[in-house]
């Protein structure tokens, strides 16, 4: 069944969500950029709004969080510095839970060999594409044209689908204008999903999962929740079709629904 468009989280129907989420086992798993923070034309300049601090400090003293991105594990570090969270890097091959280290997916040695001339190779090809960035990141590499114009764009994507076939130890993840060349191996932000889950499983329970996020890379996740106890919630204006079941507008209205678990959880609280 092809994915719907997902109901937009109003005043209407936040109360009767928040009653759910309010009672029990809960892992909150947040995509960053376009969830925690707003998209902007260069990665390196994503920040956290001031709201976005506090409310992750909230939320660790009352259930288990994690943020995942696509970003790398130390990338992710500097720029959600709250203690407590666990963090999940590079699309779920890096998992950080505090205070255990880091977890890698293994079966990255073939494509940890090949970054390296995958990154010549996206430097030289994109040279003189003004706009078109390329990203090297631990595992992977990106190639963004958020700043290209029309031509510049379509020869990056050009530039990414002949590369794709010349290093098959990677795959290639589209976003909103980006392409990642990913490791070949079975994770992604689903199957970290189920590791955390896993993780978070207290005495045989486990807890219902609520998952925020905007890009196509957190279709995983939504496709991997639990539609009878899980709750997916889709950033996006207007909402697209996603296999979430709800959706919020942009980060600003992201902080405001975070406030109101808090304040839910709280309240129902011994």
């Amino acid at each position: 069944m092809p994915p719907s468009t997902p109901r937009s989280l109003d005043a209407a129907s936040l109360p009767a969500l928040l009653s759910r989420l309010a009672h029990g086992p809960l892992l909150v798993a947040l995509d960053f950029d376009g969830t925690l923070a707003p998209i902007v034309d260069r990665p390196d300049g994503a920040r956290l709004e001031d709201p976005m601090h506090g409310h992750l400090s909230d939320l660790v003293e009352l259930v288990v969080t994690a943020v995942v991105s696509g970003r790398d594990l130390e990338d992710l570090r500097l720029r959600v510095p709250t203690s407590g969270l666990i963090l999940v890097g590079s699309h779920g091959v890096e998992i950080a839970y505090p205070g255990d280290g880091v977890e890698r997916a293994p079966g990255l040695a073939e494509s940890d060999a090949a970054l390296g001339p995958l990154i010549r190779r996206l430097r030289h090809a994109t040279a003189e594409l003004p706009g078109v960035l390329v990203e090297p990141k631990r595992h992977s590499v990106a190639v963004h044209w958020r700043l290209a114009g029309p031509v510049e764009a379509v020869s990056a994507e050009r530039v990414v689908d002949s590369l794709a076939g010349e290093f098959p130890a990677f795959v290639v993840g589209r976003g909103k204008m980006v392409a990642e060349f990913r490791p070949a191996i079975d994770r992604d932000k689903g199957s970290a999903i189920g590791l955390l889950r896993g993780h978070a499983t207290v005495d045989g329970v486990p807890p219902a999962v609520l998952y925020l996020g905007d890009d196509v890379t957190d279709e995983d996740a939504f496709r991997a929740l639990d539609p009878d106890r899980d709750t997916g919630i889709l950033v996006a204006a207007p909402p697209r079709p996603s296999a979430a079941g709800w959706c919020l507008p942009d980060t600003r209205a992201v902080a405001g629904f975070l406030q109101s678990l808090i304040e839910a959880r709280h309240a129902a609280a011994p």
